[in-house]
């Protein structure tokens, strides 16, 4: 027997949004083996990506890129981020020609479709690169280190610094890449950015936790299959939240909101009524303010709750009148973030903004067994919120 070819990926500092990009990258390469004998265990700061020959793994890597790319290319059309000044000249380089007048993700696109189709030596390139992690007093760098890294990927050092293992940056944090690190760290940028409202840039990733439970013989994955495993659930998270295009506070109305579009959309809501694991996703929104960018936000959703109440209220119902009460309360969700947002304005006669949001968070309340169901019901209804049909359903999937 042959003997396999493990690439060995070292991850940037815990904490910091380069590690964040680099395992959502990972976490895709790791469902792209799952049909080809491909093994990839995410140990603590590293990553094992095991397979026959060292060429299904140059693969799937080009087979990353080449997704990326093209979603990247999709998301070009809305998200139009004009790249920042002092990124101008790192990304020309990289790109190895003029980005003047480019956004990011037309660079993203190009530079990463062109990774995907370059001929290239897996020893000196990925293996060389992926498994090296140096950090110092100076700095982050990661393989070769030949490309200064573009304010999107440095944000963290522009909000009050932050501790990245066991050392404090503050501004003198410096981070310098090479094309490898680049290819992975710009794939998941793609695969993770999923607005741009005014000058907040939102980013949903999957946590590193999350992952390994998936990876892990867990039922868990069971459960996700419903919604396309890891990769297909992150992916709808991120089709949902670019389509819907709405601000994210107040944030449980949003979480409450998405969670209602994955359940219309689940093909067979079977798994989803029998999760019983955690189900978490992580968020991180950037501020764009003058050449600069500004990690304002990084948090967290559990989602289990919300799509435990979402598949409830489908199922209690029958096959036509669950998918129309989902879409009756998702209206709610999404009118609360567009009255907060200022998207649009109070329609004569309509409850206000304080209204639509004190709702949100009581059903939030009442979901989670906080809350009386028929409170919330009751308020709904006083308010002109809910049908009758709706409250009926919230009553039958919360008691």
């Amino acid at each position: 027997m042959s003997q396999r070819f493990t690439l060995i990926v070292k991850l940037p500092p815990e904490n910091t949004l380069l590690r964040d990009l680099a395992v959502t990258s990972l976490a895709y390469i790791s469902e792209y083996g799952a049909v080809q004998d491909v093994r990839v265990d995410f140990l603590h700061d590293i990553v094992k990506i095991s397979a026959q020959t060292r060429q299904t793994v140059l693969d799937l890597f080009k087979s990353l890129c080449q997704e990326a790319a093209n979603i990247a290319n999709q998301k070009a059309t809305k998200i139009r981020l004009g790249i920042l000044r002092n990124d101008q000249q790192i990304l020309s380089k990289l790109l190895k020609k003029e980005v003047r007048g480019f956004t990011y993700l037309d660079v993203l696109r190009d530079f990463l479709h062109a990774y995907s189709t370059a001929d290239f030596d897996l020893s000196s390139r990925l293996s060389a690169s992926l498994g090296r992690v140096e950090v110092g007093d100076k700095g982050i760098k990661l393989g070769q280190g030949d490309f200064a890294a573009i304010n999107l990927l440095i944000s963290e050092r522009y909000e009050h610094g932050l501790e990245f293992w066991r050392l404090n940056y503050r501004r003198e944090l410096r981070i310098r890449l090479d094309e490898a690190w680049y290819a992975l760290v710009l794939a998941g940028f793609a695969l993770t950015v999923a607005s741009f409202i005014g000058d907040e840039l939102l980013i949903i990733y999957l946590p590193e936790d999350l992952i390994r439970a998936a990876e892990s013989p867990s039922k868990i994955f069971e459960v996700l299959k419903d919604l396309g495993k890891l990769k297909g659930f992150h992916k709808k998270v991120c089709e949902i939240a670019f389509e819907e295009w709405c601000p994210t506070e107040p944030f449980l109305a949003f979480i409450l909101l998405i969670s209602l579009n994955l359940v219309e959309g689940a093909k067979d809501t079977e798994a989803l009524y029998m999760l019983n694991y955690s189900l978490p996703l992580a968020f991180c929104k950037l501020r764009r303010a003058g050449n600069v960018f500004t990690m304002i936000e990084k948090r967290r959703a559990e989602l289990f709750d919300a799509l435990k109440f979402a598949t409830k209220l489908m199922m209690k119902e029958t096959a036509k009148e669950g998918p129309r009460l989902l879409r009756e309360l998702a209206n709610i969700a999404r009118r609360t973030l567009h009255l907060g947002g200022g998207i649009v304005r109070q329609r004569r006669g309509e409850a206000d903004f304080t209204v639509y949001n004190r709702f949100c968070t009581l059903l939030f309340q009442a979901i989670q067994g906080a809350y009386s169901p028929y409170e919330i019901v009751y308020y709904g209804a006083r308010y002109g919120l809910i049908s009758k049909e709706l409250a009926e359903g919230i009553i039958r999937a919360l008691t």
